[in-house]
């Protein structure tokens, strides 16, 4: 497979072609180049679950002045999830959300603790809950939260995935626990993943390495390694 690179002008275009939204205002999917790699990451994996025959619909908000449904990724962790785009996914009779930039709590959260024991996610799948009361602040609890995904323009270095272990301990530790054994089934759910934009330098592939040996549930992803081939060039 041929060498893939981030082109921001080209991955809006894409975009906008996959919500198929005639009228979508390219500023939907960020001004910077690191908020347009989120958004082509979190379209990525709507595209995963619909290759899987998830039937998948997009969720918008309506705009307070237009009083009309308008796509509006979340591209802060600020504001509250109501006020922003999000994908429904259905097959047999399980349903799940897609989320942008969802506020979730750890593993270990003490609600009596008398703080927020909580990570903002770049793509986060949950179980289908309702979030219209929520605010910027709210987090939603950790047994609602059935995968995620962080999104990084960059190329990879070893601290960066060793974060991002991190993060999987404290969200969803059983997925470092070596349940990746033998030939790998059909996933009914993408597993947790690091997506870089660029390379992973040698510290990282060899960290990606250890990752693979000590069986631990999560990928990552970069230009050499795609989670959805919606956006093939």
């Amino acid at each position: 497979m041929a060498k893939w690179t981030f082109d921001q002008a080209a991955t809006k275009r894409d975009l906008a072609a996959f919500f198929q939204r005639r009228t979508t205002d390219l500023r939907s999917f960020g001004s910077t180049v690191n908020q347009t790699f989120e958004a082509f990451v979190y379209a990525s994996v709507v595209q995963w679950y619909r290759d899987r025959r998830w039937r998948v619909s997009i969720i918008n908000p309506i705009n307070k002045r237009t009083k009309k449904r308008q796509f509006k990724l979340k591209f802060s962790t600020r504001g509250a999830p109501a006020n922003f785009s999000y994908a429904i996914a259905k097959k047999r009779k399980s349903t799940i959300q897609i989320r942008h930039q969802l506020r979730v709590s750890t593993s270990a959260h003490q609600n009596d603790s008398g703080f927020y024991a909580n990570i903002c996610l770049d793509v986060a799948v949950i179980k289908d809950v309702d979030l219209a009361h929520y605010k910027t602040y709210h987090a939603v609890p950790n047994r609602y939260l059935i995968t995620f995904g962080e999104a990084k323009h960059m190329s990879a270095f070893a601290e960066l995935i060793a974060g991002f272990i991190g993060l999987v301990h404290e969200l969803q530790l059983s997925r470092l626990s070596g349940v990746r054994k033998g030939k790998r089934r059909k996933r009914w759910h993408v597993a947790p993943f690091l997506f870089v934009s660029g390379l992973l330098w040698s510290t990282a592939k060899g960290l990606e390495f250890t990752i693979q040996h000590r069986k631990f549930d999560i990928d990552i992803y970069s230009s050499g390694k795609q989670l959805s081939l919606a956006f093939s060039r």
